[in-house]
């Protein structure tokens, strides 16, 4: 399957993105879009981490969408690092929905990316679960996900040095069912090596849901 090259408007900026789409003769296929980490440390589309998730999805027969926030990559604009950042994220949900052919959505989060995108899947009845890579619990707050009815999926490094896992697992505790923590062993919070072992739990979570 070929990665398709995109634009998405998001308000005054274009975002450049891919969009891969499920081969088979269903007109309508699931989607993951896929939310890269912070883009003042590096973060972007093409992060490692982002690649083993949508390499496992489109494996699995869904279609897949990643894209640059503004400021990254080719996107116009400047990151603030911020949760205003969630207006891209907006811009993505809004371009699958747009487009059609795509049901049901799901969003997956990556570090900064869990947080931005988490914090909009929650008030988004179109997004249908969501899973988040290493939320960093340590530097943002998770509260607001406190609430939410959807399936939840949660994966974690026991070496990660940018969350307690303490923390991750009273946050996890508190939140409605369905909803499932992971912990990879081994792991820090860039995952090399791990990427296989990341996108195979993401993928297994969203086949799961039928």
């Amino acid at each position: 399957m070929k990665e398709e090259k995109i634009t998405i408007p998001s308000g005054e900026v274009t975002l450049t993105g891919g969009l891969t789409r499920a081969s088979g003769e269903s007109n309508e296929s699931p989607i993951a879009i896929i939310c890269h980490p912070h883009p003042h440390y590096g973060g972007s589309m093409h992060n490692n981490v982002v690649e083993g998730v949508l390499i496992n999805v489109i494996n699995r027969g869904y279609s897949a969408l990643r894209f640059n926030l503004r400021g990254v990559g080719g996107s116009g604009g400047r990151a603030t690092g911020t949760l205003e950042d969630g207006r891209d994220v907006k811009a993505a949900v809004d371009f699958v929905s747009e487009m059609g052919g795509f049901n049901p959505i799901y969003l997956v989060g990556y570090s900064y990316g869990a947080w931005v995108g988490l914090h909009h899947a929650i008030s988004d009845n179109r997004i249908s679960a969501w899973a988040a890579v290493s939320p960093p619990v340590s530097m943002f707050d998770f509260s607001y996900l406190e609430g939410a009815k959807v399936p939840k999926f949660f994966v974690a490094g026991d070496r990660d040095d940018f969350l307690d896992l303490d923390v991750l697992k009273e946050l996890v505790q508190r939140l409605d069912e369905p909803k499932e923590l992971v912990v990879i062993r081994g792991a820090d919070h860039f995952y090399g090596g791990f990427e296989y072992d990341v996108g195979e739990l993401v993928g297994g979570f969203l086949k799961g849901l039928g």
